[in-house]
């Protein structure tokens, strides 16, 4: 049976593993054993979480003379002291000027940590990065239809109507009726929309109003709270540079997609 001794030490182990993961200053194998117990034991994954927050959260307040003063006395225990010293009851003491020097930091970041988690939500992160879709003329476009006549001046009620009378496969047909859901806070019905833009774009290997579906969904699950679905959509943009609403989604900052990714898997 584990004592309390037993459990701090192996929390003060991973803790130590996972900075210098993070650092990438383990050696490959140990690389190696550190992800699979980032994928295998939920304590060890949720510690990785809070030390990439915790990371964040310096770069966001510029600490970066204090971190570097920290890794600094850290990067004097080797990862493989720890990883042969299990049984060494003398490794605590041996850890904690770091801790006391980490502690320190800490207490600056905190009072930006805690502001950031509770403030931050899928909602308020959709009302800073939301920004309304604006219906283009083409030139030499064909009379204007019905759906969007109702789009232009806002009839959100009329571009739904407009679009259940037609047959909606036409995908910037379905992209409107989807904008005009998500207008109404009818979110499942706009999920719905947009995804089929996504479905047809995908069997017929086009990209009409792909950017747009793509970016207006992730803007749709967060309105309706599903930010796991909202994060894997602004990632695939953010990663994209000729994506349509790159910037847009680049004004997210990483440290709020952490606190909403940490959020949705309490």
């Amino acid at each position: 049976m584990l004592t309390n001794s037993d459990v701090i030490f192996m929390e003060d182990r991973n803790e130590h593993l996972l900075i210098n993961y993070f650092d990438r200053t383990l050696e490959e194998r140990e690389m190696r054993e550190v992800e699979e117990l980032i994928h295998t034991d939920l304590e060890v994954r949720k510690q990785w979480q809070y030390l990439q927050l915790a990371v964040e959260a310096v770069e966001y307040a510029a600490l970066y003379d204090q971190v570097a003063a920290v890794r600094e006395n850290f990067r004097t225990i080797q990862p493989v002291d720890v990883l042969q010293s299990s049984g060494n009851k003398n490794v605590r003491v041996f850890m904690r000027p770091f801790m006391r020097v980490a502690a320190a930091v800490l207490a600056l970041i905190v009072g930006t940590v805690a502001y950031k988690y509770f403030s931050v939500s899928a909602t308020h992160v959709y009302q800073k990065t939301f920004i309304a879709y604006s219906l283009t003329t083409t030139r030499g476009q064909a009379a204007i239809t019905d759906i969007e006549q109702a789009y232009r001046i806002q009839n959100w009620n009329g571009v739904i109507a407009a679009a259940n009378k037609s047959t909606l496969t036409d995908n910037k047909a379905l992209f409107l009726a989807a904008m005009a859901n998500l207008q109404l806070q009818q979110y499942a019905a706009a999920n719905k929309l947009f995804e089929q833009v996504l479905s047809n774009n995908s069997q017929t290997g086009d990209d009409y109003f792909q950017d747009e579906a793509q970016f207006y969904l992730a803007m749709s699950n967060l309105a309706d709270n599903h930010s796991v679905k909202a994060i894997a959509l602004l990632q695939q943009i953010r990663a994209d540079k000729n994506h349509l609403y790159h910037q847009q989604a680049m004004q997210i900052g990483k440290m709020d997609l952490q606190l909403l990714k940490i959020k949705a898997n309490r």
